[in-house]
């Protein structure tokens, strides 16, 4: 019996073990906390790929000049550099006469008047999340987050 009280007295007094239960409460925040610098950095990454195709799209515009209001062959530039689909792909050419924005690509501004022609090239992307988050949100009553993201490239490059 005096053993086991010495024993009982010496666990007591023992820190060594400490770090361990502290280590296994703290863990599942400490992944939580990873496992969300993961899903931003590879939103961050997806949202500049979008933001980097819609600009290298406006860029090729400006490298082939049109010559007409057709705007199928941005849409396919497009399409190819951000892999989505047609319509996930808005693209506009048009014409502004003194910073007024005309509705023909194809027409010509009155004399004295400044033209500027521009094209314009959107594309949406939806991406997966790589953690369902629905299902922790769930737990504190929060129906805020879903399971794919929509993220949107803008890019509007003058090209006369």
């Amino acid at each position: 019996m005096v053993r086991l009280r010495q024993a009982l007295a010496a666990l007591r007094h023992d820190r060594r073990r400490a770090s361990v239960i502290e280590l296994a409460l703290v863990l599942p925040l400490l992944l939580l906390v990873l496992a969300g610098m993961v899903e931003v950095s590879r939103f961050v990454v997806a949202r500049i790929d979008v933001e980097l195709a819609a600009q290298r799209t406006t860029d090729f515009v400006l490298a082939k000049r049109p010559q007409s209001a057709d705007t199928s062959y941005i849409v396919a530039e497009a399409m190819a550099a951000a892999d989505v689909e047609a319509g996930q792909v808005t693209a506009d050419l048009f014409l502004e006469c003194d910073g007024v924005r005309k509705d023909q690509f194809d027409s010509y501004c009155a004399a004295g008047e400044e033209s500027a022609r521009y094209v314009e090239v959107s594309i949406r992307k939806t991406i997966e999340m790589q953690f369902d988050w629905s299902k922790l949100a769930s737990l504190f009553g929060s129906q805020v987050l879903g399971s794919t993201i929509t993220l949107e490239g803008t890019s509007l490059e003058r090209i006369q």
